[in-house]
């Protein structure tokens, strides 16, 4: 070929090249990568292969121990689900593996760029249930597992024996499978600290304005580990005097400790004339208790309502409540173990005086004690209750907690507080009510005692009995101890009647004899007034009985004057004197 025909051919070669060269170059200017979006978080993602990356599920823990669960407790604890990579990922699951669910139910969530949240609650249920198996009785529980995400609930159920459980649960996602464990361990009630104290309410009565008052808080462990137990601080601060209402009522126990054991109740002393029993109230702990017979009692308040608290015990029964003499309620029980409970008598009534009458039909019920609405109690300040010890460890024996109320710089009103303990068992409060009284000056009177053979005469006016005391030749034995005048807060009349046919005197703060039985005795008036609950710097009057006399003895002494040589044998605390 020519060198002409050379370079027509190069040319018509280059014109044919270049314009594929300039339309391959546009292209590449045209395809730019193809860009996705996310519509939650603003940011762009850049796939090529026009999808988004693949989800994966992160379960933490993989395994969980929720701890041991006794009868009626419940165990918990929460598993975090995520999505390693952005974007939003679905997932589900059916519940705990082999437990019983509601039909075709399951619990499902999503994750969205942050983690999710699935909740367990391990619930093992109050009743127990003895099953039959081949040669041995096994104890059942009947336990519910709860698990919640989001809005969502699936409760799984399953009968277990007492011991360790490891129990499954598969999730179901995008992000792929996953198989998470729950440990606990089911006990019975009986092998857990249990905290139990008596009482849950403590009237501590009323208390002269600055004085003080003190009484016992029994703890006791129901289980079979050792109990730990401290009693919580309080936390308002010292300068604040009070702290806003703390309860709607005032609380008033029924309690007599002076007749606690003996078998038969009879009110104490601050009740005697607010309250009234008909039939045989046996004393259970010294609060009444009434079985297998009808009993009635009959209690005097003024306040806008009442409150009753009360046991039953594994029987059936029923109580009847009038109100002003008006049938307002009949509450009938059933119970298969002992059972505490509260019973609203009234409400809304005219803040004036009523009369509630009980009457228990058939049985077995005690009563603790009312709460009078229409008073505010004001909560005390920090500091105001001292407790002692304040903290221990238990295990069978009973542990006595000192309960000390100083009334210092309160005024004249009700006040409350709680006294609350913190231990491995559980939590426990003792709700603690006193009434602070005016602190007029206390004026105290002497008593003289004057005696003849086994008769033994107390005055306070030896000049207006020298007729008396002449006649019947006494002796002048000199000031036994110290009434308080009338009208003294915290006391009450102190009477004396005389039996000329056993030449006895007997003495006692109720007017009708608090229960003793004087045929022949002949009433002679007060001598004085005796406080009817220990008071500051008052000391025990002691009552002695000789049955084969038929004589009393009283005395500040403790061992009763070796009263005991002569045949008497101790028959209570007849009162608080100086």
């Amino acid at each position: 070929m020519s060198g002409i025909n050379k370079f027509i051919v190069l040319i018509i070669i280059g014109l044919i090249i270049c314009p594929f060269s300039v339309t391959a170059q546009n292209g590449a200017r045209q395809i730019q990568p193809n860009i996705k979006k996310n519509g939650l978080n603003g940011k762009n993602i850049v796939n090529e292969n026009n999808t988004l990356p693949r989800p994966v599920l992160a379960v933490t823990p993989r395994e969980m121990d929720i701890g041991t669960i006794g009868s009626g407790e419940t165990g918990s604890g929460v598993f975090a689900l995520k999505n390693m990579v952005p974007g939003i990922m679905n997932w589900s699951t059916g519940g705990v593996e082999g437990w019983k669910i509601p039909e075709n139910q399951k619990l499902s969530s999503t994750v969205v760029d942050d983690a999710d949240y699935l909740r367990i609650e391990v619930h093992v249920l109050v009743s127990e249930q003895t099953v039959n198996l081949s040669k041995s009785r096994a104890l059942f529980y009947p336990v519910e597992i709860k698990m919640t995400a989001g809005n969502g609930k699936l409760v799984c159920r399953k009968d277990l024996s007492a011991g360790q459980h490891r129990e499954s649960i598969k999730i179901t996602s995008a992000g792929g499978n996953r198989t998470i464990f729950i440990t606990f361990k089911v006990v019975s009630s009986k092998e857990l600290a249990q905290i139990n104290l008596n009482p849950e309410r403590m009237d501590m009565g009323s208390v002269l304005q600055g004085k003080s008052v003190s009484k016992k808080i029994r703890l006791t462990n129901k289980g079979k580990e050792i109990l730990k137990w401290s009693v919580a601080e309080q936390k308002q601060k010292r300068t604040d005097v009070q702290i806003g209402v703390f309860k709607q009522g005032k609380y008033i126990s029924f309690v007599n400790e002076e007749i606690r054991g003996s078998g038969t109740y009879l009110p104490s002393a601050y009740l005697k004339e607010s309250m009234e029993i008909i039939g045989k109230w046996a004393e259970n702990d010294g609060y009444p208790s009434s079985a297998a017979s009808t009993n009635s009692l009959k209690f005097r308040f003024t306040g806008t309502g009442l409150i009753l608290y009360y046991a039953t015990y594994p029987d059936a029964g029923n109580l009847t409540v009038y109100l002003d003499e008006k049938l307002i309620n009949e509450h009938d029980w059933f119970a298969d173990q002992k059972e505490k409970g509260e019973l609203l008598v009234a409400e809304g009534l005219v803040d004036a005086p009523h009369v509630v009458t009980l009457v228990n039909k058939d049985g077995h019920l005690d009563i603790e004690g009312v709460r009078v609405l229409g008073k505010d109690v004001v909560r005390g300040p920090a500091g105001w209750i001292n407790v002692f010890p304040y903290s221990g460890s238990t295990t069978l024996e009973t542990e006595y907690i000192n309960v000390s109320l100083n009334a210092a710089q309160l005024t004249p009103g009700f006040y409350g507080d709680n006294i609350v303990f913190n231990s491995n068992g559980g939590e426990g409060i003792v709700e603690v009510f006193v009434e602070v009284i005016p602190d007029k000056s206390t004026k105290v009177i002497d008593v003289f005692r004057y005696s003849k053979g086994l008769d033994f005469l107390f005055t306070a006016n030896p000049q207006a009995e020298t007729q008396r005391l002449s006649q019947n030749a006494y002796a002048k034995d000199g000031i036994a101890f110290r009434l308080f005048v009338p009208d003294t807060p915290g006391t009450t009349s102190f009477y004396r009647w005389y039996n000329p046919l056993k030449k006895d005197h007997f003495y006692h703060y109720d007017p009708k004899g608090g229960g003793k039985q004087l045929q022949g005795y002949l009433f002679e008036g007060s001598i004085g007034n005796i406080a009817t609950s220990r008071m500051t710097n008052t000391k025990e009057l002691y009552r002695w009985f000789n049955s084969a006399t038929g004589h009393h003895f009283y005395t500040t002494d403790s061992k009763g004057e070796k009263a005991v040589k002569k045949g008497y044998k101790f028959d209570g605390i007849a009162g608080y004197v100086r």
